[in-house]
């Protein structure tokens, strides 16, 4: 075998393992989910005065194919004894094919985790979730929130993901869908 075709099984490997996320802190299991689900991909969050490591954060509530790392069964939507309605939160790449882009936000700003977080249903508008999600302050990562204003990463809590999160689902969910590429496109 020729050093190139080495090198360019090399080059495929490496290509296939950051678009997975496997090594680059991407998700290791995934799910294709097909059920109502709260989408927070692009929430504005608040911080709670009473925990400073949670949020609340206001998700669209969508229907159809979607991304968790949990199996879908433990993310069924529901409803509440008290009436109130029940979904999760998972990724789907329905704000990209809106025409929402991806903001990078550096390391150390504060960003929202929540992928797999149980949330109202907001009874006044049942297009919207209430979910509460992790704060979090390490690690450059990624938001389709902010309409790319880099400035609102440091003063706002948008919901988002590692670089290698965001990698890993978006190549599990173009695949999972049958495109051929990604409608998502980064903020320039």
């Amino acid at each position: 075998m020729s050093k190139h075709v080495v090198s360019g099984c090399l080059s495929a490997a490496l290509v296939a393992c950051l678009l997975l996320g496997s090594a680059a802190g991407g998700y290791a299991k995934t799910y294709l989910c097909e059920q109502r689900y709260a989408l927070c991909t692009s929430a504005p969050c608040v911080p709670l005065a009473d925990d400073p490591t949670k949020a609340t954060c206001f998700c669209d509530v969508e229907q159809g194919k979607s991304m968790s790392t949990e199996p879908c069964d433990k993310l069924k939507p529901g409803t509440e004894a008290s009436g109130v309605g029940i979904v999760y939160s998972t990724f789907s790449l329905d704000q990209a094919d809106q025409g929402k882009k991806v903001m990078r936000c550096p390391a150390g700003s504060p960003w929202t985790q929540c992928l797999n977080k149980r949330c109202a249903i907001d009874p006044a508008k049942s297009d919207r979730a209430i979910c509460v999600c992790d704060i979090v302050r390490t690690g450059q990562w990624v938001t389709f929130g902010g309409d790319c204003a880099t400035a609102t990463c440091e003063t706002y809590y948008w919901s988002g993901a590692t670089v290698a999160q965001f990698e890993s689902g978006n190549a599990f969910m173009t695949n999972a869908l049958g495109r051929q590429q990604s409608p998502a496109q980064m903020c320039q």
